[in-house]
């Protein structure tokens, strides 16, 4: 059995920045995501000869602490601006995906590892997957999305307060389904130059990406979005139905004639509606069990809206947190 001192449970790049920062200190960590690769809803997707984003497509800066690594990230080119005037809007170089395979880089990471319960060893705790890899932490952090981590938490040999508990249960997600329609790369679309279209969509529609204008596909794949009420709506139909409805809804912007292929990708949590308002939690005083993400927010983040920086500075906080408590345990 694996012994680290913290076991990370979710490779978003909230489990991830919380991994490197405790790395840098010294720390001995595992993140274990069930996924075939980290990031999480920083996702993309290979399509043929093409790839497209298909979860967050860009993120915005609003802390001068964010903006430090984004401008670490520009120098090592693993992110470019893409559009937008008073909040740049920045890309990752080969799709959003990536940005957090180098981001893990040097991260000691398991992936199709999904972790199943935990169990109490002492004053240690053993992790158990799925296949029943076990691996036993002095801490253990949690990052998926508050309901997930709810049923593993309700699984687990882990005392929770009701406080806690109340805050987890509060945190709230939409779905999302996504549809990935490629075209023939030599015909146009009717959405604006930067490939990227927010307003002024039909009903049901929230947003559309022309992956190929955006740079990062040889292949003009296009990303469509539904908004959360269509989502709610049809996350259950069969894909076929779904697809069907949204391209009747986009029809004039798009050449449907040179329609190649055409896939939906479902996001069941795919934005928070209601938020925790502290960039992490621990479950109760009697354990050294923490959760954090993109829906823990600092107390005067005034957006109130997950997203990929709230998600690098939850995990930051958290890494600090358990930084200090280690260090009061070896004390004692």
């Amino acid at each position: 059995m694996r012994k680290v001192d913290v076991a990370i449970v979710g490779g978003g790049i909230a489990g991830i920045f919380a991994a490197r920062k405790l790395t840098e200190d010294g720390i001995n960590v595992l993140v274990l995501d069930k996924s075939k690769s980290v990031g999480g809803r920083l996702a993309t997707r290979r399509i043929g000869d093409g790839r497209a984003d298909h979860g967050a497509q860009f993120f915005t800066v609003r802390t001068d602490q964010f903006q430090q690594f984004v401008d670490e990230w520009e120098q090592n080119q693993w992110i470019s601006r893409w559009f937008g005037d008073k909040h740049a809007r920045y890309k990752a170089t080969n799709g959003m995906n990536q940005l957090v395979k180098n981001l893990a880089s040097g991260v000691p990471h398991q992936l199709n590892s999904k972790v199943e319960r935990i169990e109490r060893a002492e004053e240690e705790y053993v992790v158990i997957a799925e296949k029943g890899e076990r691996v036993q932490a002095s801490l253990v952090l949690l990052t998926p999305p508050a309901p997930q981590t709810l049923q593993l938490l309700e699984a687990s040999d882990v005392q929770v307060s009701d406080q806690s508990l109340q805050s987890l249960n509060q945190i709230t997600f939409d779905p999302a389904v996504v549809g990935l329609l490629t075209f023939k790369k030599e015909d146009e679309t009717r959405l604006p130059p930067e490939g990227h279209k927010d307003s002024d969509l039909p009903d049901g529609i929230e947003r559309m990406v022309d992956n190929r204008v955006k740079g990062i596909s040889d292949e003009r794949i296009i990303t469509v979005y539904a908004t959360p009420d269509f989502s709610t709506s049809f996350y259950h139909y069969e894909d076929e139905a779904v697809l069907a409805d949204m391209l009747k809804k986009i029809e004039h912007l798009l050449p449907l004639e040179s329609l190649v292929s055409q896939q939906l990708k479902r996001w069941r949590y795919a934005q928070a509606v209601y938020v925790h308002d502290h960039p992490f939690l621990n479950v109760s005083d009697k354990e050294a069990v923490f959760v954090a993400g993109d829906a823990f927010l600092h107390e005067n983040d005034q957006t109130g809206r997950t997203r990929i920086e709230s998600a690098v500075l939850s995990g930051l906080a958290v890494a600090e947190e358990i930084k200090q408590l280690m260090k009061r345990k070896t004390s004692t």
